[in-house]
């Protein structure tokens, strides 16, 4: 992901050598993707996959190569190919399924480490490599999904006392998480100007804007318990997918959402 903020600037400075020089690299995940189990896994310095492999084990004893999570929290950090993700998981219904199984499998490895906490799952909102795969229903068509476990972290995983957090709020993130997310949305992959829409908290936020202008979410029908979208508009339009970018908030504006108590269809059909 380094390598392909690296790349980003190196495009914005026509610096073409550079740019295709990191966006190789930024595809060198591919290279520890192991197809048999569908996991990343590390290699020895022959190029051979190091066994035995456990994707619930943390890292810490014996040159375990995942730094704080284990192999089902790290699979996820491709936020800037997400696509590609999917495929090398097998397609979208693989993807979905994958998710289903990431947030619901409760098992825990003998080796556990300090900083997995706030579990949903294997989803560990204590620390900050999961804090993006909520929303990766959204890109298979599930948005309904991505609702559901947004709303529950925001109301299960944060609260107003001294052990607020569920996790180490290292350089703010646990509360940046928590800001987007109550307003409706959240960047998956930074560096690329586009919000995922998740399940919003408020009735209204307005965000003041440069030059007075100001972009206004307004919530109707919210509730603990309606935490489905229904529909969006933005700007008085229709909004059918669970995405926007960062120019329609720039540009200021309104985006009103509906809420239902049930899964709904809305944002199902994915644009890629």
């Amino acid at each position: 992901f380094d390598d392909w903020c690296v790349a980003q600037l190196a495009a914005k400075l026509n610096k073409d050598a550079d740019y295709q020089r990191f966006h190789k690299r930024s595809e060198y995940y591919r290279n520890l993707f192991h197809p048999k189990t569908k996991f990343f896994q590390s290699k020895n310095d022959k190029g051979e996959w190091i066994e035995p492999f456990d994707p619930y084990q943390y890292g810490g004893n014996g040159g375990h190569p995942f730094t704080e999570g284990n192999a089902w929290q790290y699979f996820w950090y491709v936020p800037h190919n997400i696509q590609a993700l999917m495929e090398l998981t097998g397609g979208t219904k693989a993807f979905e399924q994958k998710l289903d199984t990431f947030f619901t499998s409760t098992y825990k490895s003998e080796q556990m480490n300090h900083n997995a906490s706030g579990f949903v799952g294997q989803y560990a909102h204590g620390n900050e490599p999961s804090h993006h795969v909520a929303y990766l229903y959204n890109f298979a068509g599930q948005p309904w999904k991505t609702q559901k476990y947004v709303s529950h972290i925001l109301n299960t995983l944060y609260n107003n006392t001294s052990s607020g957090y569920a996790g180490n709020d290292d350089c703010g993130q646990m509360s940046a998480w928590y800001i987007l997310n109550s307003m409706g949305f959240y960047q998956v992959c930074p560096g690329k100007p586009v919000y995922s829409i998740g399940r919003p908290l408020f009735e209204e936020v307005t965000i003041n804007l440069p030059d007075r202008k100001t972009f206004v979410i307004r919530t109707h029908n919210n509730s603990k318990t309606n935490k489905y979208i229904e529909s969006v508009l933005l700007n008085g339009k229709p909004l059918d997918v669970p995405f926007f970018t960062h120019d329609d908030l720039v540009r200021g504006g309104t985006m009103e959402i509906t809420m239902s108590p049930v899964p709904t269809e809305w944002g199902k059909q994915v644009k890629n």
